[in-house]
């Protein structure tokens, strides 16, 4: 399954294969694209190969073949 990811487009989100396009594929979009418009709009952490990117990055940050991503939505409260 990690080689498939290697070979064709694809990037790994909350664990699931993601087809990506062979061009520059921008964060930002590939949120919109799993997620829906409409959900971007809540807050979230997101996190490319274990590292935080900062929601002011996304629009500049390259997805490339084999990334890992993962998005969480933080919730306050006990």
């Amino acid at each position: 399954f990690i080689l498939l990811i290697m070979i064709k487009n694809y990037c790994l989100i909350n664990g699931n294969s993601f087809k990506i396009s062979g061009s520059k594929n921008y964060l930002d979009k590939i949120i919109s694209e799993f997620l829906g418009k409409k959900k971007i709009k809540i807050s979230l952490a997101v996190a490319v190969n274990d590292e935080l990117i900062l929601r002011s990055d996304w629009d500049r940050k390259i997805i490339v073949k084999g990334d890992k991503i993962e998005i969480v939505n933080p919730f306050f409260g006990g």
